[in-house]
């Protein structure tokens, strides 16, 4: 173990809320030297791991460039602001999830920007990783950083802070790049060269190349100043989509991520032409993923994974042309194995009984339907090309195929509104709700608004945000309409709005903004409980920058900031589709019309580069699986043989899991095994398993359990073999039993037996000292003890077994705790009790669990085996 990661398990993690974020050891990471590659890149994502690891691009380029053997690939996320502070504190650098090697040490560092609120982050993960923060600061020797994502078709922002973006898609764009600093490393090519080589790549865009120049309508914009650069940085686009492209052995998260599940895109772009979609624009041309590969790819990555539900992920799901093929291919090879089908994106005129059962024949996922706008007449403003009466339809499937609860999406402040059409969102809704609760008694609706914020290569680039009293009026009208039963609604900051439309739209004066409002202690901004405008306000007034002058309207003929991006549709159609949706005229999805002359196609920087091979593919071979075909022969199986105690060990990384995190992971290794597990009925089947009393995150084990019951006779090897394979880094099992009894572990479990060292908090104590100190907490009847912001009531005399010193210098506790529902005591409020006033942060002591103990029918205890 390194001096770095000694210096986090021992200083670091014990101290944050929840160290699990960053501790890696996730299955599926491949395993690689990184002394053997030429290159390293580090994958950064400015937000915490939940939702970087739930973002499907990072996870592509991180397979992609972990087949290349002379590439070395890990990762990094944004540390919360608890992590961000004791880092500073013990003078941590940021570090890498796989191998925890210091961030400055990579040669590329690669920020994923999806979202403008994401910025102070950028600056944050820079400064922890000792990166000077400015780009013109940085000398050979310090990595580049780059970004890409959707935010960078403006990048204007953050332009100072980056050594050159990537506009468009990256898979082939991060292979050329690392063949470009791998032949300049080789020739000892210096820093400004490899820039101005890189400039020549297509797609990649270096700030410092340019220069900012103020218009005449006062916004800055780029232009050349190097003959290396050019004029038009055109976006990449990748010439197909399909099995190449995409994981087959994904990372499993060790934690709950947003979006905890196997996600497979299934095409790339959309040719709707919603006015406001910036995604829709800059994506364009369609690639579809052919339907085998779509299959192969997700049995591939089920069976690596054992995750319960795959996404099928596109702007546009409902618009493939072998969507019902895939379901229907996809419920025939999962649907034994309890996988269930979502479809994050659907359209209401696209939505039929067909998909509704296709998708909903093992479990109910969340269905969303986006009308964006309550009334028809701005549909068609914005070419939402839905109608009322799809909609409703839409509505009145989903729940005659079993839906208790949908979701719908709109927007307020849209170009053009008025009254009527914030009376028609209220309308709508209660439409909907009428037809829902005709199918269903007790149907739901979730109702989300949003702020419209004009975005860069949309049509709607150049019109006016709603200022936030606007907004506020409009929100308050609508919560008022809005108020029925089973109507939950969900609104959206307007200052998180408006500051997102002042950086979305912004040129290169926002970097000072930005620097000076995260100097100011601007965090996490997309997070409701941590978001401050008032460090905005104050950064722009310091800044010297009206944030005013980036809501619009802009002058169609002024030169915008990001008008040296080739981002997809011509600026010609863009003001053209202006035009016609002001005149509330509609324009018809190409790929069902003829040809729109966007130019979208014509502009893509098209390549046709080959993925690497991978080096280990998974098997996609059919597996073992008792559904509900099978439920007699379940039911005659079903005798003490068939269920199985299995004991493990946690350590090392796995020490920061929490029992859910745990539990979590057992799971998905005894659904990738491959073995019969039995599952409960119903509609959302659960696999039988039953886990051992919670052990605390931070302490480890070794009499640890999970209890299995399967629908058939299996051997003890193959348990232990097929379900260890699939574990993460720290959990091991040592044992596997036969159970005669149906009673489980947590239910059996009267007292846990604890041995507890580093106790620096009774450092310097005599024997004598800490045997009168151990005496007072075991006659202590009641006591309170604080858990972060809260404080509890413990009950030691009642709960402390027994307490014993088994060693003086430095002091280590045994102790034997009572658990299970008489009450327990937890081992660290045992130790924050013995601690007394000692500044010493309890947190850091090591907790190890030794043994369980149940009461047998005689009386007493004895351990659980």
């Amino acid at each position: 173990m390194s001096e770095l990661s000694e210096t986090l398990e021992r200083e670091v993690l014990p101290l944050v809320v929840r160290p699990s974020r960053y501790t890696g050891g996730e299955r599926n990471v491949p395993e690689k030297d990184p002394a053997d590659a030429e290159v390293s890149f580090l994958l950064a994502f400015p937000d915490v791991y939940e939702i970087g690891m739930s973002h499907l691009g990072i996870r592509v380029l991180y397979d992609i460039l972990a087949r290349r053997p002379e590439v070395a690939v890990e990762r990094a996320f944004a540390p919360w602001t608890d992590m961000e502070r004791v880092l500073r504190e013990k003078g941590v650098p940021l570090f890498s999830v796989e191998t925890r090697k210091p961030a400055r040490d990579f040669d590329v560092v690669g920020f994923t920007l999806q979202y403008e609120l994401h910025y102070p982050e950028v600056l944050t993960m820079l400064d922890l990783a000792g990166i000077p923060l400015r780009a013109e600061e940085r000398g050979e020797g310090e990595p580049f950083v780059v970004g890409g994502g959707p935010c960078a078709f403006n990048p204007e922002p953050l332009a100072p802070f980056f050594d050159l973006f990537v506009l468009g898609d990256g898979e082939s764009a991060v292979l050329e790049l690392a063949d470009l600093l791998i032949e300049a490393k080789r020739d000892g090519v210096e820093r400004p060269e490899v820039l101005r080589r890189a400039a020549g790549l297509v797609g990649v865009y270096v700030p410092s190349l340019y220069e900012a120049v103020e218009g005449a309508g006062k916004l800055l914009h780029a232009e050349p100043v190097d003959e290396a650069a050019p004029a038009t940085v055109v976006r990449r686009s990748e010439g197909a989509l399909g099995y190449a492209h995409h994981p087959c052995r994904p990372i499993v998260p060790v934690t709950e991520t947003t979006h905890d599940r196997l996600a497979i895109e299934i095409a790339r772009g959309c040719t709707r032409g919603c006015r406001f979609c910036q995604a829709g624009m800059v994506t364009r041309p369609v690639r579809e993923c052919p339907a085998g590969d779509v299959t192969r790819l997700t049995e591939e990555g089920i069976a690596a994974s054992g995750y319960e539900e795959v996404s099928l992920v596109s702007l546009s799901a409902s618009d493939h042309s072998e969507l019902a093929d895939i379901v229907e291919q996809l419920n025939e090879a999962l649907f034994e194995r309890r996988v269930s089908i979502s479809l994050p994106s659907l359209r209401a005129d696209e939505f039929g009984m067909d998909i509704a059962d296709g998708i909903g024949r093992v479990r109910k996922a969340g269905l969303t339907f986006a009308p964006e706008a309550g009334t028809q007449r701005l549909r068609d403003v914005v070419n939402k090309n839905e109608t009322e009466e799809s909609i409703l339809e839409t509505v009145d499937t989903a729940f005659a195929a079993g839906w208790s609860r949908v979701k719908l999406y709109f927007m307020i402040g849209l170009p053009t509104e008025t009254d009527a059409d914030i009376e028609g969102i209220g309308a709508l809704v209660r439409k909907v709700r009428e037809v829902a609760r005709k199918r269903r008694k007790g149907a739901g609706l979730t109702v989300s608004i949003s702020p419209f914020v004009p975005k860069p290569h949309t049509p709607f680039q150049w019109e006016r945000q709603d200022k936030t009293d606007e907004t506020r009026a409009k929100e308050t009208a609508l919560g008022s309409m809005l108020r029925m039963r089973g109507v939950k609604v969900s609104l959206r900051n307007p200052e998180v709005s408006r500051l997102e439309g002042v950086l979305a739209r912004g040129d290169r004066r926002l970097a000072d903004a930005v620097e000076v409002a995260w100097r100011g202690g601007a965090r996490f901004g997309g997070w409701s409980e941590s978001f401050d405008a008032s460090i905005w306000e104050d950064a722009f007034r310091e800044a010297g920058v009206d944030p005013s002058r980036y809501l619009g309207p802009f002058d169609p003929q002024e030169r915008l900031p990001w008008d040296h991006i080739a981002g997809g549709p011509t600026r010609a159609f863009l003001l053209k589709e202006r035009e016609r949706a002001l005149r509330g005229e509609t324009t018809p999805d190409c790929r069902a019309a003829s040809c729109l002359d966007c130019g979208a196609c014509a502009s893509a920087g098209r390549v046709e580069l080959e993925m690497p091979e991978r080096s280990e593919r998974a098997p996609a071979a059919r597996r073992d699986a008792y559904g509900r075909r099978q439920r007699k022969k379940r039911a005659a199986n079903g005798g003490a043989a068939n269920r199985w105690r299995v004991r493990y060990a946690k350590d090392g990384r796995a020490r920061f899991l929490s029992h859910l995190d745990i539990a979590r992971a057992l799971r998905r290794a005894f659904a990738a095994s491959g073995l019969p597990i039995a599952y409960t009925q119903g509609f959302n089947p659960h696999p039988k398993l039953s886990f051992g009393p919670p052990l605390p995150v931070g302490a480890t084990g070794e009499t640890e359990f999970v209890e299995a019951e399967f629908v058939r006779e299996v051997a003890r090897d193959e348990i232990a073999g097929k379900v260890g394979a699939f574990l993460p880094q720290g959990i091991t099992i040592l044992d596997v039993s036969s159970m005669q009894a149906r009673v489980t572990a947590a239910a059996s479990a009267r007292a846990a037996e604890y041995e507890i060292e580093n106790l620096t908090g009774l450092t310097g104590l005599d024997p004598a000292e800490l045997e009168q100190r151990m005496s007072e907490v075991r006659g202590t009847e009641r006591a309170e003890v604080r858990r972060g912001d809260a404080v509890k009531e413990v009950l030691p005399s009642a709960r402390i077994l027994s307490l014993e010193l088994v060693k003086e210098s430095p002091p280590v506790l045994r102790a034997v705790l009572a658990v299970g529902e008489q009450g327990s005591l937890r081992p660290i409020d045992l130790v924050r009790l013995m601690y007394g006033d000692s500044p010493e942060p309890p947190e850091l002591a090591r907790i190890h669990r030794l043994k369980l103990y149940g009461r047998p029918s005689a009386g007493g205890l004895e351990p659980l085996v």
